[in-house]
C-alpha cells in the first residue's frame, strides 16, 4: 500500500510541477460607422467600480491590448475609462474629459457603450461580455455598429490542478477498494 501512496504522490506532484495557468479569452470590441473605434476586453472580467447596471473598467489599454479611435494609431492610453451599460435601447457616448459620480472620480477620456444584452452578471461579481452586434446611436444622431468577437486563447493544453487532485484522489480510492477484496 505504501508503494501506491508514494506512486500517486509523485505523480501529482509531477503534475502540479508541469501544470500551467489557464488563459481566458479575450472579447474584441469594433466600432464602425460614422466613428470607428476598436479595443480588446478579457471575455470575463471583473470591474473596476458598478453603479446600478453600468460598470466602469478603469485604464483597459495596454500594449498588449491597445485601443484606437477614429482610425487612427494604437496608443496605450486613448480610454481612461470604458462604461459598459448593460440595459439601453443602444447608445454610445464619448467625452474628452472623465467625471465624478457618488464620490467615485472616472477617468477620461471616457467610451460609453450601453445596449441591452452586451454582457451577463456573474454571481461573484464578475462580467461576461457577449457575443454580438449591436446598432448604437450617439446622443446627437451618429450611428454606429458595435461588433463584439470573442477570440478563444487555444494554448490550455495541461488540465487544471485541482482535476488533476480529484484523479489521484480516484485513483488511491481505487487501489484502496482492490487492496480490501483482496485480504
Amino acid at each position: 500500500m505504501r508503494k501506491h501512496f508514494m506512486f500517486a504522490g509523485i505523480l501529482l506532484a509531477a503534475a502540479l510541477v508541469f501544470a500551467v495557468p489557464s488563459k481566458a479569452d479575450t472579447v474584441d470590441f469594433t466600432i464602425s460607422g460614422a466613428v470607428s473605434a476598436s479595443f480588446s476586453l478579457p471575455d470575463t472580467l471583473t470591474p473596476s467600480a458598478t453603479l446600478g447596471s453600468i460598470v466602469f473598467v478603469f485604464n483597459p489599454c495596454s500594449s498588449s491590448a491597445p485601443c484606437t479611435l477614429l482610425g487612427g494609431p494604437p496608443k496605450s492610453s486613448l480610454f481612461g475609462t470604458i462604461d459598459l451599460g448593460n440595459t439601453g435601447t443602444g447608445t454610445w457616448s464619448f467625452g474628452s474629459t472623465g467625471h465624478t459620480m457618488n464620490g467615485i472620480v472616472f477617468p477620461g477620456p471616457e467610451l460609453g457603450i450601453f445596449v441591452a444584452g452586451l454582457f451577463n452578471t456573474n454571481p461573484d461579481g464578475t462580467i461576461t461580455i457577449n457575443a454580438g452586434s449591436f446598432s448604437l446611436t450617439s446622443i446627437v444622431g451618429q450611428n454606429v455598429t458595435l461588433t463584439t468577437t470573442v477570440i478563444p486563447d487555444g494554448s490550455v493544453g495541461v488540465p487544471e490542478p485541482a482535476t488533476l487532485a480529484l484523479l489521484g484522489i480516484g485513483g488511491l480510492a481505487l487501489a484502496g477498494i482492490r487492496r480490501r477484496k483482496t485480504a
